[in-house]
């Protein structure tokens, strides 16, 4: 069983993250990633979207780890650490069988930069985009809601990435600081959304898209 070790505020960040995730779906799995000093998580989400985020670790992990585990049995164990004064130990849970997006992940090599701007630029956008669905919906019928919901989230949004890939970051905190730097990138098959607080990848496959506008407080 791999173990990091977390400092109290990236256990309490990390905890919330994933809070966020369990929200939108308490069997929800992550892939975790551990090397030297750093971690990352990967996750998933309704709109068809990967979360990741990377902080770093208190010490060097004593090898390698790649594991798909529970996400809401990892927030239990890193919501105990978050309360300690302290770094302290992560034990991951057991593995488990995550959902195909966790199967392939974004390249490692070099993406091609597109815009750069501040959070503050897509609130507006998100905005607007959620109150249109929310007029154009109830008008729609039950029929033609998913339609509507796969026209509105996958239109291109700021800097060419989809909608749902801006409105997913707004969800999950990526953007709670409106002057915080952002920028879009690409690379053969997928775009990326990058955030101080972590990063949004969409893939350039079609594909059904799921719709959540808030999830659920935990």
């Amino acid at each position: 069983m791999s173990e990091l070790v977390l400092a109290r505020d990236e256990a309490a960040f990390l905890a919330a993250f994933l809070g966020r995730i369990v929200g939108w779906d308490d069997r929800a799995a992550v892939r975790v990633q551990a090397r030297g000093r750093v971690v990352g998580v990967y996750a998933p989400s309704p709109l068809d979207v990967l979360a990741f985020v990377a902080l770093p670790l208190a010490s060097e992990v004593a090898e390698e780890t790649d594991e798909t585990v529970s996400a809401g049995r990892l927030r239990d164990i890193v919501g105990d650490v978050s309360r300690l004064p302290d770094a302290s130990d992560v034990r991951l849970p057991d593995p488990v069988t995550g959902s195909a997006s966790l199967a392939v992940l974004p390249p490692r090599s070099t993406w091609l930069q597109g815009e750069r701007g501040i959070a503050g630029d897509i609130s507006p956008i998100v905005d607007d985009a959620v109150a249109e669905f929310r007029r154009t919906v109830p008008r729609s019928g039950s029929l033609n809601a998913e339609l509507v919901a796969e026209a509105a989230w996958d239109a291109p949004g700021w800097g060419g990435v989809p909608m749902r890939a801006l409105h997913a970051a707004r969800l999950l905190g990526f953007l709670n600081h409106p002057g915080a730097r952002i920028e879009t990138s690409t690379i053969s098959g997928w775009k990326r959304l990058v955030t101080p607080a972590g990063q949004i990848f969409v893939r350039n496959v079609a594909g059904p898209v799921k719709l959540s506008l808030v999830p659920n407080p935990r």
